[in-house]
This record gives structure tokens, C-alpha cells and sequence, in this order.
């Protein structure tokens, strides 16, 4: 189950990475989420919810210590919602 959620997701990222070739910030957007989204991916999550639920605590954990911009957090957030959305996935926020 995961691999396919994780697949979807993929997919979703990298077609958006595709679109925003002129949009500098959602393709700082999309790197950031596919970068975590491999990082939690090499763990092998058991399920798609503990793969959700990884990436989310991946993203948390980063924006706890990166430098990034309100902005930029807020970019990368409303991004991964809107990717969970395409997905069809629950997201704990």
C-alpha cells in the first residue's frame, strides 16, 4: 500500500516540479517536499499512513531547524495539502 501512495505522490510532486519551471518558488517547494519524500520513502514505511505520517514528521522536524522563510513554510504546506488532496490522502495538517 505505501509503495503505491508513495508512487502517487511522487508523481504529483515531480509533475508539478514539471509545471513550475517559471515559478521559482513552487519549484523550491516541490524539490523540498520530494527530497523529504525520498528521505521517508528509504525507510520503507509499513502503510500509507505511517508513510503520511513520517513525512509529516519530517517536514516538522526540518522547519523546526531550517532557516526557511514563513513564507517558504507556508508554500511548502499548502503545497503537500494540495498534493494530498490530488492524492486522495487524509493529512493530520
Amino acid at each position: 500500500m505505501s509503495e503505491a501512495l508513495i508512487s502517487a505522490t511522487e508523481n504529483r510532486l515531480l509533475a508539478r516540479e514539471q509545471a513550475a519551471l517559471d515559478k521559482p518558488d513552487e519549484l523550491f517547494y516541490c524539490s523540498y517536499l520530494i527530497s523529504h519524500l525520498n528521505l521517508v520513502a528509504a525507510e520503507l514505511p509499513e502503510s500509507g499512513e505511517a508513510f503520511l505520517h513520517d513525512l509529516q514528521q519530517s517536514l516538522d522536524s526540518a522547519f523546526s531547524v531550517d532557516q526557511l522563510s514563513d513564507q517558504d513554510k507556508s508554500g511548502i504546506k499548502s503545497l503537500w495539502n494540495e498534493v494530498c488532496g490530488e492524492i486522495g490522502s487524509p493529512l493530520a495538517s
